[in-house]
């Protein structure tokens, strides 16, 4: 990159994170009003206001802190009303808007506190946790109160923790509290106490169990507070949405515990309104995506739940031969991982009948020739996952073939990673599923089917005694195999994906100035959000070629490839307008930046911002702590971030990772191919300085 490009990365992307709001911008307000039920049934929303990263954030486990997000929808199907997530800059600014009528209920994992007591009224309690202190982990941890004299505990002041840590300074007098900014996630506390900024943090049950596999340099010694009331927010006057509120948290029956072991059938599925799906994380199964949940197999059953009223839960394995050991045991109530139906599995669950059918294939890497039976695997290595139906094929026809040896691999790699160590020259042979091997070719591995084995049924496993269960999955399969919905899910997963390798078109700049034919409207929401409209246009090429009716297999929209739900909480339902596509875009990519810390140089943020834009904010952080822990540079993206980023897609770093799996090639070329486009553009326009306007410039520095 030329010193000079660079200079413009770094000071001129942006003229500000956040521009200042002024009259006269034409821009949308976000409505205020207030009122009780009867006037919220009238305009038909519910208003949920939200914690800042409920935009992306989505728990890779069954968790208890999307207990918030179940309690928004549950009420909004109660009251027959649409649901909309508001989703605010910093925690004490929620109670702020509540009260002026910018939403009608605050869901944000909150406890009371004075301070909220004084100003709102309170819901029944809807869950109950425990606050840990988290520090470094070592010889020295505290084991007793007494241990806190002189320690520095890091919380929001506007936090609960707040509020324990002043009780705690009556018994420890010493206890030091340091006050951090309103904006500042617990999540992103916990990592400043990882990284050594902060001696210690507290933060309740909940996240502690989603993120602990994430820190192993980090330990929960003592419980600060037992049994804290989760409650929702909701203006004092509105008495009768507080009393339907509280019917509805009482009808969901979300108890003080929420027990992980149970082996009932349907009947009891129902009446916890609950399916929990024992899968792996992957590309074919699950995954998260654009901070949303996706995946083949996830979108089947969460159509079966949702035709009878459950909520699907994701339960994850350390590997699989754990996969039917977890149902049996009543861990989950379902297996869905793209698993062949045979004997020996069936001696140890039920299965339904086939979901999809798919063909055993040898494969091998694309440039072999010679392979076109199993006689002509002698003296070659065929590696395997020993728990896979793949080694009873192998294990048949090992003793007629001399020399064949088959390799068990650990029972926690990912048919898609024996794959790739193919391509790569890793393995020397493997066998996998027709579909598995087609999205791998999808995304360019140079690989093939040397011959076909014989075909394969994919089934769900359940519990041998949920004959219930297994017979409306099996009505379900037989309904829909052949129906709209498989077939579309079957498109987006199989046949969309081949697409993806595809290259792009030339970069188009027009000497004259216009790079696109929307310059009009990056230009204005890019001054407006204080952005550079060379950069925003970069990554709008990148993101849909200019088509403003562009679809991507995941279900992103328009110009900028915005997510539907993330239009919709940002107040924007017609993507496929450019002037609204464009607006959500750089909107999205303003509540990016302001995720990320101030002290960190602009060009970084910018990275983080595109890296988290395209695979998501969680995967983000998981390669920024990766890259810690390899001794790397958790705050460059170039050499440092992105190497961490490439190995979340390798089994023995995204088991551990928050957000577990994610295919990390593809935010390093999207964010690589927009800086190309990016200085492309500048060169192009041969621009000493950023293309603002004086108005843009004058608007930036006002505060």
């Amino acid at each position: 990159m030329s010193t000079r490009v660079s200079v413009l990365i770094i000071s001129a992307v942006f003229i500000s994170l956040t521009a200042v709001l002024c009259d006269g911008s034409g821009l949308p307000e976000p409505p205020k009003y207030t009122g009780d039920l009867p006037e919220l049934r009238a305009r038909g929303v519910i208003r949920f206001i939200v914690r800042p990263d409920a935009i992306d954030h989505i728990p890779r486990n069954a968790e208890p802190v999307e207990l918030d997000h179940d309690m928004a929808r549950g009420i909004a199907e109660s009251l027959k009303m649409e649901l909309r997530m508001i989703t605010v800059d910093d925690h004490r600014s929620m109670v702020d808007k509540l009260l002026l009528g910018e939403g009608d209920i605050v869901a944000a994992n909150l406890t009371d506190t004075p301070e909220r007591e004084a100003k709102t009224a309170f819901s029944v309690p809807y869950h109950y946790v425990d606050e840990y202190l988290i520090v470094p982990a070592g010889e020295s941890v505290p084991d007793s109160l007494g241990d806190l004299a002189g320690m520095e505990i890091s919380v929001r002041e506007s936090s609960a923790y707040y509020q324990t840590l002043l009780e705690l300074q009556k018994q420890v007098p010493d206890l030091r509290i340091n006050i951090v900014p309103e904006t500042m996630l617990t999540e992103s506390i916990i990592d400043g106490v990882a990284r050594g900024e902060f001696e210690a943090t507290v933060c309740d049950n909940n996240l502690w169990y989603a993120v602990e596999k994430a820190y192993d340099d980090l330990a929960a010694p003592l419980v600060l507070a037992e049994n804290r009331e989760i409650i929702l927010l909701m203006r004092p006057g509105d008495e009768e949405l507080k009393k339907k509120v509280d019917e509805t948290l009482l009808a969901l029956q979300l108890s003080r515990t929420r027990e992980s072991v149970y082996t009932d059938d349907l009947d009891g599925l129902k009446k916890r309104g609950r399916l929990r799906m024992i899968t792996r994380n992957n590309t074919l199964t699950y995954f998260i995506h654009r901070g949303m949940q996706v995946g083949y197999e996830y979108e089947l059953l969460k159509e079966f739940a949702s035709r009878h009223d459950l909520r699907l839960e994701i339960v994850i394995p350390d590997n699989h031969a754990k996969l039917l050991d977890y149902l049996n045991e009543g861990k989950g109530d379902i297996v869905a991982a793209a698993m062949t139906i045979n004997e020996e599995r069936e001696t140890k669950a039920d299965f339904t009948i086939s979901y999809n059918d798919v063909d055993e294939l040898v494969v091998v890497r694309s440039d072999e020739t010679d392979i076109s039976s199993f006689g002509d695997l002698a003296g070659r290595k065929v590696h395997v996952r020993a728990s896979s139906s793949f080694r009873a094929t192998l294990e048949a026809v090992a003793d007629s073939i001399e020399g064949l040896e088959i390799v068990e691999l650990p029972d926690d790699i990912e048919t898609e990673d024996i794959l790739v160590g193919i391509d790569e020259g890793i393995y020397d042979v493997t066998m996998a599923d027709s579909n598995l091997l087609e999205v791998e070719q999808a995304y360019g591995r140079n690989l093939k089917a040397a011959f076909r084995v014989k075909p394969a049924s994919l089934g769900w496993a359940v519990r041998k005694n949920n004959t219930a269960l297994g017979a409306a999955l099996d009505q379900y399969i037989k309904q829909e195999k052949r129906g709209l919905f498989f077939n579309l899910m079957h498109k987006k997963y199989f046949e969309n994906l081949r697409t993806i390798a595809k290259s792009r078109d030339s970069l188009r700049v027009d000497l004259s100035g216009q790079l696109s034919p929307y310059d009009d409207h990056v230009k204005k929401y890019s001054e407006y959000y204080g952005q550079d409209w060379r950069l925003v246009t970069a990554q709008m090429y990148q993101e849909s070629k200019f088509d403003p009716d562009a679809v991507s297999w995941v279900g992103a929209l328009g110009l900028m490839q915005v997510m539907p739900a993330t239009g919709k909480q940002m107040g924007f339902t017609e993507l496929h307008d450019p002037e609204q596509g464009i607006h959500a875009g750089v909107k999205y990519m303003d509540h990016l930046l302001n995720r990320f810390d101030p002290k960190l140089p602009m060009e970084v943020r910018v990275h983080f911002a595109l890296a988290s834009y395209n695979a998501g904010y969680g995967h983000l952080l998981d390669a920024r702590r990766l890259a810690r822990e390899l001794g790397r540079d958790p705050d460059q993206w170039f050499g440092h971030v992105e190497q961490a980023m490439l190995l979340l897609s390798k089994p023995a770093y995204y088991k551990r990772a928050r957000y577990g799996f994610c295919r990390g090639g593809q935010p390093v070329h999207y964010v690589a191919n927009i800086q190309q486009s990016y200085e492309a553009y500048v060169e192009a326009l041969a621009s000493d300085k950023p293309v603002f306007s004086d108005d843009a410039a004058e608007l930036a520095t006002r505060k």
